[in-house]
């Protein structure tokens, strides 16, 4: 049975010019390239060895064989017309070896190495059978003597144990692919397992009402549950330290120090139970949360970190929880049917034949619809002050460097490079819980868009006596020009940034530049694309003022 060439037992789509077509080509080519290459060699030497008809038809033939092989559309073609081309071949060396040149049946062994590598040991003993009365016939045409007998012998006997050579050699080959691809087949079957086990894993801790997180030793997240990448504002990838939350002791108390927090606790193998501390989100939504930890592998800490257990208990401690969470619900309520509204609006404008009486009475509807949807937008994404929140004196250069204190370890990891010029003190009267959210956001932007290999500086200055600024700058990807203009659209990510899977969900320059304007200040963005990106933030020493001249 022919092996090798074969059709194989479960059949595939074969096209010409796949693997096999090429192995075929290959084959053929080595032999007629050699076989040519050593008989114009002779025939170079001894001219009158192409006089010989022979000689010459042999030539001819194995340089019509390797022509027709390339041509052959052997994706179409079996194991028996594949056969054919070692069978020519042994014919062509043949004719060269009868034509004065005896020394060419020695290149029988290439066309046997192709049988015994691709076809089975009968088809191999039917080529040496081949050979040998090819070998029997000179003999009787030759005259028999014991200098070409002895040659004969020694040719088939070599010819037979090359053969037998390739032939186990390539049923080794083949049994260890098959064994390859049986162990390839075992552990895909095992992966598929262990994700389908993962998956349910995730289903399960996905359930709880809790926030679940492992965290590693050098403060990765490596595993955390939707309940905690809510409360901590993360997004689905496994995430270093810091988050972008700010963590602090009390509300509007004292932030807790990057060295301090209850992930950074956790990373080094403290242990503690039923913390509380407070988050202030980018949303401007302070969060208070219940924090402990548990050993993994029966209490006794391994390799795996510690299990981080927290849970949103702003409810039971923050009297204005209730309150924000109904002006949430509302706002999301209102929004829906003031959509459909506006878009039945849209297609009745659209519509032909409309009165212009109507028309006009459509616009003006469709304006106020417009300005009431801004009005839901800015009570969901927003960070308005609230009434308890008073500004306070603070330092916008001490902000930015405790920001960078905090990103440190996520640039080290990411192989970015940071610096700083923020000798100079910047001080201001504001909400430093909401500028230490912009500031964390433009900074940890930077260093994520960055990239491995890239550079981020920070540097404070005083534009003007009333001014104080913040630039933040990278090499990073860049922002394409027709992209810029809309950077501070809610939800708007950049396609480069996407392709690139650059994790982010476009809210944090929109929100940023809300906390900036709703300070008195400006968000600047500078950016080529492929070069880097620059942003200042621009806020005054002092309150925005209303027209009569008290705070605003």
């Amino acid at each position: 049975m022919l092996t090798g060439f074969r059709a194989p037992s479960h059949p595939v789509a074969r096209t010409f010019g796949d693997a096999r077509c090429r192995s075929i080509w290959q084959w053929q080519l080595v032999i007629a390239f050699t076989v040519v290459t050593i008989s114009a060699g002779v025939a170079l030497l001894a001219p009158t060895r192409f006089a010989n008809g022979c000689f010459s038809a042999g030539l001819v033939l194995i340089i019509a064989i390797a022509i027709g092989s390339l041509a052959a559309p052997w994706h179409q073609i079996g194991a028996p017309g594949v056969l054919v081309l070692p069978i020519l071949d042994i014919v062509a060396i043949s004719l060269i070896a009868i034509g004065d040149t005896p020394v060419v049946a020695f290149l029988w062994v290439l066309p046997i190495a192709w049988v015994g590598t691709y076809f089975s040991v009968g088809v191999l003993i039917g080529a040496l059978a081949l050979i040998l009365l090819i070998c029997l016939a000179g003999l009787l045409v030759l005259g028999i003597s014991v200098t070409t007998s002895i040659n004969a012998v020694v040719l088939m006997i070599t010819l037979g144990f090359v053969g037998m050579i390739m032939a186990v050699g390539a049923r080794r080959n083949r049994s260890a692919r098959q064994l390859l691809r049986t162990q390839s087949d075992r552990l895909t079957r095992a992966l598929q397992r262990v994700n389908e086990q993962k998956a349910r894993t995730s289903r399960l801790m996905n359930s709880l009402d809790v926030g679940v997180a492992r965290v590693g030793p050098t403060g990765l997240l490596e595993i955390s549950n939707d309940m905690f990448r809510t409360i901590f504002a993360l997004g689905g990838d496994a995430q270093q330290h810091p988050i972008r939350s700010v963590e602090y002791h009390s509300r509007r108390g004292a932030p807790v120090p990057s060295d301090r927090t209850t992930i950074a606790r956790a990373s080094r193998g403290e242990r503690f139970t039923d913390e509380v501390v407070w988050l202030f989100g980018l949303d401007g939504e302070w969060r208070a949360v219940k924090a402990s930890t548990k050993t993994i592998d029966h209490g006794i800490v391994t390799g795996d970190g510690l299990l981080l257990v927290v849970e949103d208990v702003t409810k039971s401690t923050d009297p204005d929880a209730s309150e924000n969470a109904r002006r949430r619900t509302i706002s999301h309520e209102l929004r829906n049917p003031l959509t459909a509204i506006l878009g039945h609006i849209e297609l009745l404008i659209e519509r032909d034949g409309m009165p212009d009486a109507a028309l006009e009475q459509l616009r003006v509807v469709d304006r106020a619809a417009g300005r009431m949807e801004r009005l839901i937008d800015d009570a969901l994404s927003s960070p308005a002050k609230q009434q308890d929140d008073p500004g306070i004196d603070f330092d916008l250069a001490e902000i930015a460097r405790s920001s960078l204190e905090g990103f440190a370890p996520a640039a080290d990891s990411a192989g970015v490079t940071v610096e700083s010029a923020l000798d100079e003190p910047l001080r201001l009267w504001g909400d430093a819980f909401r500028i230490r959210q912009v500031v964390d956001n433009v900074i940890g932007n930077a260093i994520k868009y960055a990239q491995r290999g890239g550079r981020v500086s920070v540097t404070g200055y005083r534009p003007t006596a009333d001014e104080v600024a913040l630039t933040v700058a990278d090499t990073g990807i860049g922002i394409a020009g027709p992209d810029l203009p809309r950077i501070f659209e809610r939800e708007f990510r950049t396609e480069l940034a996407r392709a690139r899977g650059i994790p982010g969900t476009g809210l944090g320059l929109s929100i940023s530049r809300d906390i900036i304007v709703a300070a008195g200040g400006r968000l600047e963005v500078e950016s080529e694309l492929g070069t880097g990106t620059e942003v200042s933030v621009v806020l005054p020493t002092r309150l925005p003022t209303s027209h009569d001249g008290r705070p605003a």
